[in-house]
C-alpha cells in the first residue's frame, strides 16, 4: 500500500464506487424508512471509504486493525442494502449492482489483510506448480511406456 494515498488502493476506489452507486440509487418509494435506509447505506460506504484512507498512512496492527473496521463498516453497508430491498419490496437483484461493489471492496480488503498478517517473510515466490500425472521427465530421454509390454 502507497503510504498516505489511498487512491493507489483498490479497495479504496471499489468502495468509492460503491458509495456513488448507493448515493444514485432512484428510489420509487416515498417511506422515510427507504430513505432512511439509503442513507444509512450511503453514510456506512462513507466511512469505509475514510477508513481506508486513514489506513493508507498506518503501518503493521495498526493498518490491520483499520482495514478490518473498513470491512465491518462494508458489511453493515451491505445489510443496508438488504434493509432498502425489503422496505421497498424489491428484489435484491435490483441492487445487484450495489452488493457486488461491496463484496468485491470486501474481498480486496481481506486480501490485504490476510497479505499484512502473513507479513514480509512470507511473501516471497510461489512455489512451482505441480507437474502433471507424468511428473517431470526423465533423466536421459527415456519416457516410460505405460501402455505397453513390460
Amino acid at each position: 500500500m502507497a503510504e498516505g494515498d489511498p487512491q493507489s488502493i483498490e479497495a479504496w476506489n471499489t468502495t468509492t464506487t460503491g458509495a456513488a452507486a448507493v448515493g444514485r440509487l432512484k428510489i420509487g418509494s416515498n417511506l422515510r424508512a427507504s430513505a432512511d435506509a439509503q442513507a444509512k447505506a450511503f453514510d456506512l460506504a462513507g466511512v469505509a471509504c475514510g477508513l481506508i484512507a486513514e489506513a493508507a498512512g498506518r503501518e503493521g496492527p495498526a493498518q490491520a486493525g483499520i482495514l478490518r473496521d473498513a470491512r465491518g463498516a462494508l458489511a453493515q453497508c451491505k445489510s443496508w442494502i438488504h434493509v432498502l430491498a425489503a422496505v421497498t419490496n424489491e428484489q435484491e437483484s435490483v441492487f445487484g449492482n450495489e452488493i457486488d461493489l461491496v463484496d468485491q471492496a470486501s474481498c480486496q480488503i481481506g486480501a490485504y489483510i490476510r497479505s499484512l498478517d502473513r507479513g514480509p517473510a512470507q511473501a516471497g515466490p510461489r512455489p512451482p506448480m505441480r507437474q502433471g500425472p507424468g511428473g517431470p521427465p526423465r533423466p536421459g530421454g527415456q519416457q516410460r511406456n505405460a501402455g505397453g509390454p513390460r
